[in-house]
């Protein structure tokens, strides 16, 4: 289990990593669902055991390790809020995630 949070602008957010393999996101601006799961984008290492998040400008970058050491890392869109002003909504306002597994 993991849990990490950021501010972009006013907003914070949260990122999840419960321990059963999804990688959550936080999003208070929106009604429902308030938590967005990232797992169905491209590239996800599955078994997510532990996720990071870090401000870039309008963007979102969050890595997620997996439980067989897998690192990988998505960017997400995040202002304007994801399902307004052209961006879209959740999970589609984030890039495939780029593995980053260093060579063992």
């Amino acid at each position: 289990m993991s849990i990490a949070s950021t501010f972009q602008g006013g907003t914070e957010f949260t990122a999840y990593a419960p321990g059963n393999g999804a990688t959550l996101i936080r999003d208070l601006r929106q009604p429902v669902p308030r938590w967005n799961d990232l797992s169905s984008l491209a590239n996800y290492p599955g078994k997510a055991v532990g996720v990071t998040v870090a401000p870039m400008g309008n963007s979102l970058r969050f890595t997620v390790l997996s439980s067989t050491g897998a690192i990988a890392a998505t960017s997400c869109t995040v202002q304007p809020q994801p399902g307004t002003g052209g961006n879209p909504a959740w999970p589609k306002n984030c890039t495939g995630f780029v593995n980053h597994t260093p060579p063992y």
